[in-house]
């Protein structure tokens, strides 16, 4: 996924590789042959998903997407909603996860790392209900459907609800609904038990700091006491400990402990995490 980032371009990726295999750097830290199964490993990947590959490349070097930061909150909101109504269309598992490469597989198996993290926090339960922001394509919500009570998911693109919908027909405990991305509004004071954010708040930082605050305001008041807000990755410009000052200083202004601070958890995937919870 990174290699496809830096070159929008299947075929460089190809030639990167191969091109790698034979000039491999002399280094004394890492031993050769390492290198190499790590690159045959790289290269395996490449030619499984080949035309995943090449579908993310032509969404990469399209132009639709962009990291500018945007003028204003409605413009920003209004960027998201047209990135991700397009993005969809492109590829259901691409367009929540440019690291599965689109396979259906691949997505599932890191749909479970998060569901994994969750359980290993202790933060699921049939007796809770969770919230979504940014609920894409209703996997997370399928995925913790039988281990919650309510799953409930909002999304700023019209596309991906639909995708959600149908996606979670068959779970009656699942409710996803459209929202303007301003907002929490839609739902009451102390509603949920974990409120979860998978890779949905670098679009609201790209919108702009009020957009940020404004959902941190808002889940400490939809949280009930000792409720959980979990941040999977926070933005995609800056570095590490910017981010993590960041969420600190949010954290301190509305009311929350954070628990987990920037850990790198998954083997599919390398987001950040932050795990907070909020004061009785």
């Amino acid at each position: 996924m990174q290699m496809l980032c830096e070159s929008e371009s299947a075929e460089a990726v190809q030639r990167a590789i191969a091109n790698a295999a034979t000039e491999l750097p002399y280094n004394n830290d890492i031993p050769e042959q390492h290198l190499r199964e790590r690159l045959d490993a790289i290269s395996a990947v490449a030619a499984e998903h080949q035309t995943g590959c090449a579908r993310i490349a032509r969404m990469l070097a399209s132009g639709v997407d962009s990291g500018e930061p945007a003028k204003t909150v409605q413009e920003g909101l209004a960027f998201t909603e047209r990135l991700f109504d397009w993005s969809v269309r492109q590829s259901e598992e691409a367009s929540v996860a440019l690291y599965s490469l689109g396979d259906p597989g691949v997505l599932e198996r890191a749909t479970t790392e998060i569901v994994q993290l969750f359980e290993q926090w202790g933060v699921l339960g049939r007796e809770k209900s969770v919230l979504q922001i940014g609920c894409g394509i209703g996997r997370m919500e399928a995925a913790l459907s039988p281990l919650v009570g309510g799953a409930f998911g909002i999304d700023v693109s019209g596309e991906m609800i639909q995708r959600a919908r149908r996606r979670c027909s068959e779970c009656s405990n699942v409710h996803v609904t459209k929202t303007d991305g301003r907002d929490l509004s839609m739902f009451a004071d102390r509603m949920f038990d974990l409120v979860y954010a998978v890779d949905s708040f670098p679009y609201l930082v790209q919108s702009g700091a009020a957009l940020v605050e404004k959902h941190f305001q808002e889940a400490a008041r939809v949280l009930k006491p000792l409720g959980n807000f979990a941040i999977l990755n926070y933005a995609y410009r800056g570095g590490l400990a910017e981010h993590s000052q960041a969420i600190r200083d949010y954290a301190e202004r509305y009311g929350f402990t954070v628990i987990v601070e920037g850990d790198r958890p998954f083997e599919l995937w390398n987001g950040a995490v932050w795990q907070l919870v909020a004061r009785i």
